[in-house]
């Protein structure tokens, strides 16, 4: 009998110690408007006025900090707290409820919209290199969940080169070096020379959108939405439109994605780049380091400018089900795949659309070059690939593989950006079955052996 009341006792403990636990997590609340940094900021009627506070309270597992919509900040913070897997730090948005709008007359809703929030998604900006080199949200710490936030009109560096590196220190949200299992979800970020910096692990950036940043940021550098330098990361779901510049030792740069060998830490290593859509950005991703070793690029579809992939070393590069557009003028860089180094260049290319300008073929001849210059990837695997570029015999450029097709993939309306399959497509039921169970639609793939070809499912 004393041994069960033990047990009773010691399982009531461990409840009452998790329940605590849970009942501490707190939400905070800030607003530009009507805050006050000298409040306790756990309540909409006594929220923080800035981002000072966020530099210096301890938060803990499970607390959300929600900014209110309707608000706008000015500068940056470093956040070194961290949640837990069931319990993340959370930051993201509120607002009025309809509880509000529904309780009181017209008239008098104006300025307790202002109070509790209405209107567009809380905004972001940090023009000032001096503060946190332009750097809004520095994570330093893991499970930080950030969710439904506005980033707009960053800072370029004042010069960059290989010896200060200051490019490699942008990003408007800043992953630090030894970080994992953060989330950026949801999120839009305008004019953002760097708009996602990745130096942590085991992190996810999903379903955000990225749009309209012309400016250069070095001679050699144009504007990248997301920059990655470490293992284990997942780019899903997000819609890129403008990001690039023309000008350079190039004549254009910039674009989506580039794995960022320039940074001291890089280890370009199981990245998965899947489901985004890509429209008129200065090239989709460009792996710009040694040694990258096991990419996947699927379901994407890329309508831009520039290569679809382009890098030094890549090995194990799986490029499975994209759409890939490549008809767009001034088109500075004439390739669809591009390498420096071919000895070290392994590829697997299948599944996939390809639409090139007459002047374009996706893989070859490859042309050894004089030194260190970009050139044709030259023979890959592939299979399963529909090529179409009219007045262009030959859109490969070396011999077809397995299950290729020369034709046109019939889009419904490619001239207005609908790259979807008609039912008279040669692309359906012409390719092989992966693992992956949706479309770039979020349609159901077929669980038989074969699939269609390009981001699209018919």
């Amino acid at each position: 009998m004393q041994k069960r009341q033990l047990t009773v006792l010691l399982l009531n403990f461990v409840v009452a110690l998790c329940t605590f636990h849970k009942a501490t997590a707190t939400t905070y609340y800030i607003h530009s408007k009507v805050g006050d940094d000298n409040n306790n900021g756990i309540s909409k009627e006594t929220p923080w006025s800035t981002l000072k506070n966020l530099n210096q309270t301890i938060f803990k597992p499970g607390d959300s900090i929600l900014f209110a919509k309707g608000t706008s900040y000015i500068g940056g913070f470093v956040f070194k707290c961290s949640g837990t897997p069931d319990k993340p730090i959370v930051f993201s948005n509120y607002s009025a409820g309809a509880d509000l709008v529904l309780n009181n007359p017209r008239n008098q809703l104006e300025p307790l919209l202002i109070k509790y929030g209405a209107g567009k998604l809380p905004s972001f900006t940090n023009p000032h290199w001096e503060v946190l080199n332009g750097n809004i949200f520095r994570i330093e710490g893991n499970h930080i969940i950030i969710d439904g936030l506005y980033f707009h009109d960053n800072t370029n560096p004042p010069g960059s080169n290989r010896n200060n590196k200051n490019v490699q220190k942008l990003g408007a949200i800043y992953l630090s070096l030894g970080t994992h299992h953060n989330v950026i979800r949801n999120c839009e970020f305008y004019n953002t020379p760097v708009a996602i910096k990745i130096k942590g692990t085991h992190n996810l950036i999903t379903h955000n959108y990225f749009h309209d940043t012309y400016e250069k940021m070095a001679e050699s550098w144009g504007p990248i939405a997301i920059m990655i330098v470490s293992p284990n990361n997942e780019v899903s779901y997000n819609r890129i439109v403008n990001y690039g510049s023309y000008g350079g030792p190039y004549g254009s740069d910039g674009g989506v994605i580039e794995l960022d060998g320039v940074d001291d830490n890089f280890d370009g290593r199981n990245i998965h780049i899947h489901h985004n859509i890509s429209i008129n950005n200065h090239g989709f991703l460009e792996l710009a380091g040694r040694n990258v070793d096991s990419v996947i690029v699927a379901y994407n579809l890329s309508d831009d400018r520039n290569q679809f992939i382009g890098g030094g070393s890549m090995k194990n590069i799986y490029v499975l089900n994209n759409t890939v557009i490549r008809t767009r003028e001034p088109n500075v860089d004439r390739y669809v795949f591009w390498t420096f180094n071919r000895d070290s260049t392994f590829m697997t290319v299948r599944n996939n659309i390809f639409v090139v300008a007459s002047d374009i073929q996706v893989f070859g001849p490859y042309i050894k070059p004089k030194g260190h210059q970009r050139t044709k990837v030259g023979e890959q695997i592939h299979d399963h690939n529909l090529y179409f570029s009219p007045g262009n015999p030959d859109p490969i450029g070396i011999a077809p593989g397995n299950g290729d097709i020369i034709a046109d993939p019939h889009f419904i309306d490619p001239q207005n950006g609908n790259y979807r399959l008609r039912k008279e497509s040669p692309a359906i039921n012409k390719g092989v079955k992966t693992h992956y169970t949706h479309d770039l639609d979020g349609r159901t793939i077929s669980d038989r052996g074969i699939t269609d070809i390009g981001a699209y499912e018919y």
